[in-house]
Parts: C-alpha cells; sequence; structure tokens
C-alpha cells in the first residue's frame, strides 16, 4: 500500500501540539509499517524535518511556504491531488485541518478542533469565515476524518454535519519512554540551564487568547497576596495574544514572577515537568490538551480546566477547576502545592493515565482507518 501524507501545513516551531503530532505519528508509522510505502509532502520550511524520523519514506519538496496560507492553500487544492493521483497513492492522509476538496485518491483527514466554531470572538469576521469555509469543505469531501477526543466529535457532526460513522476518535499518543519521571540529575541540569527558580508552577501554551493566561494570571497575583513565593513559567510560542499578555503581567506587578521562554527544545521538557511544583492549564478551548499526558507521564501534578475534553482526557488524575474564575484557580492551585496527600494522590492518578496514551496506539488505530479507507471513494 502507499500512503500519502499531507504535511504542508508544518512551519516547524510555530504550531504547536500538530508538529508534536505529524513527527511522532510519522515515527510511529514507519516503525509498525514496514510493508507500505510512505510519500510524504512537505512545504520549503520543514525541508529536512521527516528525514530522520522516516529515512525510508519518499519526501515531496514542494515550491510552497506555509507561512503564505493562502498560496499553500491553493496549492493544496489544485496541485497536490495530481501528485498523488501520479504517485499512485492508495490513500492521502492530510494532518493540518484542511485537505484536498476534489481528491483524486481516498482522503483521510485529521480535525483537531473547532475553535473558530465555539468561541467566534477569538477570530475577525473574514478569518472566521475562511476557516469556517475551508474546514467544513475538507471534512465533507474527504471519505473519512480523524480527530483526537469525543467532545471534537460531537463538534464536527452537530456543526458541520458529518455522518458520525466517518468521524473516528484516535487518541493523541505520548512518547513513555521520553516522558517519565526526571532523574535528580537532570532536573538540576534545567534548573541551571534555564535560572529557574525553586518553586514554580508550569503552563505550556502558546499565548492565543483562549488558553487564559489572563486570569492565570490574576490568580498567582492572589496567591502572591496570600503570601505565597510561588513563581510562574510560561513556555510556548509567542502568537497573537503575545501583547497582552505581557501588557497584564506589567498592570498587575508580576514583572518579577512570570518566566517566559518561549519554545524549549522538546528534550528539556520532561525535566522541566519534573522540576514543577504543578501544571496548571486554565484554558478555556481544547481539542485533547497534551501537556496534561505529558505531566502525568513525568509524575506532575495536574490542575486544569473543567471542560471538555480536558475531563474526557485527564479522568481522576487532574484537580478540575472553573476558567472563568481566577479564584477557583487560585485556589486549586493552593490545594495542591500545600496539601501532600492531593498532590500524591494525583501523581499516582495520573501514572496510571498516562500509560493509557502512547503514539503507538494512536499509530495501530490510525493505520488501521488509513487501510480501511485504501482504494475506496465515499
Amino acid at each position: 500500500m502507499r500512503i500519502g501524507i499531507n504535511a504542508l501545513y508544518l512551519l516547524p516551531g510555530r504550531v504547536g501540539g500538530t508538529e508534536i503530532y505529524i513527527r511522532n505519528l510519522v515515527r510511529e508509522l514507519v516503525k509498525i509499517d514496514s510493508k507500505s510505502e510512505y510519500v510524504i509532502f512537505v512545504n520549503r520550511e520543514s525541508a529536512g524535518v521527516f528525514d530522520g524520523i522516516a529515512p525510508s519514506a519518499e519526501i515531496v519538496a514542494c515550491p510552497v511556504r506555509a507561512s503564505s496560507r493562502p498560496f499553500r492553500i491553493l496549492y493544496e487544492q489544485f496541485i497536490l491531488p495530481f501528485q498523488a493521483k501520479s504517485r499512485k497513492l492508495d490513500v492521502l492522509f492530510s494532518a493540518g485541518m484542511t485537505a484536498p476538496f476534489f481528491c483524486l485518491v481516498p482522503s483521510v483527514l485529521v480535525i483537531y478542533d473547532l475553535q473558530h466554531v465555539n468561541q467566534p470572538e477569538n477570530f475577525s469576521p473574514a478569518y472566521r469565515f475562511f476557516l469556517n469555509s475551508i474546514i467544513r469543505l475538507s471534512a465533507k469531501t474527504s471519505d473519512g476524518v480523524i480527530t483526537i477526543s469525543g467532545k471534537v466529535k460531537e463538534d464536527i457532526v452537530k456543526h458541520y454535519g458529518i455522518p458520525p460513522e466517518r468521524v473516528h476518535v484516535v487518541y493523541i499518543g505520548m512518547d513513555p519512554g521520553f516522558f517519565s519521571r526526571a532523574d535528580s540529575g537532570k532536573i538540576l541540569a534545567v534548573r541551571k540551564k534555564y535560572s529557574l527558580p525553586e518553586r514554580f508552577i508550569f503552563f505550556p501554551a502558546s499565548s492565543l487568547p483562549h488558553k487564559n493566561h489572563k486570569r492565570l494570571l490574576e490568580a498567582l497575583k492572589i496567591l502572591k497576596g496570600l503570601g505565597e513565593d510561588v513563581k510562574l513559567l510560561l513556555t510556548g510560542a509567542r502568537d497573537y495574544g503575545y501583547g497582552e499578555v505581557e501588557k497584564k503581567i506589567k498592570e498587575l506587578g508580576l514583572e518579577e514572577d512570570v518566566i517566559f521562554l518561549g519554545w524549549l527544545p522538546y528534550e528539556d521538557i520532561p525535566a522541566i515537568y519534573g522540576a514543577s511544583l504543578a501544571l496548571v492549564y486554565p484554558s478555556l478551548h481544547e481539542g485533547f490538551g497534551m501537556p496534561l499526558v505529558e505531566a502525568m507521564a513525568a509524575g506532575t501534578p495536574v490542575i486544569c480546566s473543567g471542560i471538555e475534553p480536558l475531563k474526557e482526557v485527564a479522568g481522576e488524575a487532574a484537580l478540575f477547576v472553573d476558567p472563568f474564575d481566577a479564584a477557583a484557580i487560585a485556589e486549586g492551585i493552593l490545594k495542591v502545592i500545600k496539601e501532600k496527600e492531593t498532590s500524591e494522590r494525583l501523581v499516582k492518578k495520573g501514572a496510571e493515565r498516562a500509560r493509557e496514551f502512547t503514539w503507538g496506539r494512536t499509530a495501530e488505530a490510525t493505520l488501521a482507518l488509513l487501510k480501511s479507507y485504501a482504494g475506496k471513494r465515499a
């Protein structure tokens, strides 16, 4: 079987969890499926990304940049279908929320969330219309759709009218060999490397508005008012909304209490989890919530929003708080960092829960779906 992977959306260091998804999924697919031939379509910015991950795959370098989204979309719609056909692909797997509307081979699309539908206030009317149109059409014209949680499946079926039997939930994975409890030596090394404070809570997320930095900062201010000597470590891309985060930090007088390290090397993240008092994840909207699983695997207690799909992913392994209430967030943080019994219970439950999410399982389920659609058109 010849499997095509549409990675034209990939902009290294700029697309967050979707980059982690495609890198790990491709690595596992070629590992478990030596019989199939893989053809990966990459853009100019992502040239070389898959060379070490999938050395046996055929890499097709396309003359388009992911940063020029309109041109990337046009290329995807009008050139990619013919490339897929000429290379005699049995199925094309598009991992970036969009796919060719008139694909000449069976097409399977990945949709991570419908934030533009659920939180329209975070998008300009023109951009919201663009996203809604192209993602809806991609979903309707694809033979199958993969999504990463039951909540997102409900949204796709409800808002886009896709038959539920064409939408498949495949959970994101986590590398158990990579995300595990870091030893004291690694934690000490990462503390020195980034000059980390002794006591800090961790929030790895881009600066987009729905990540809810504003209320987390307000919660930190409450903790400082209670005499808690705790810092907040922020990592992730400086994206849309970063200016507002900076403004809020200054407004609350937290310049000495917030550390922003930006996008960090992936190999340092487990030790940062291990050094932190807790992961605090007060997001207002998610498709899955990968940091929850990473933290649980790293032995770090999790505090997160009581929203779906975070409740679906974490189960009993997190302390849930109201993300719209800064005082509730502060109370949850205080409970975990002050009550040893609560922290230890979350760590124990987290280790059990994390074992259910692996990239091997993700790859096996994805491969089975790709095989089921190969050579068939809906």
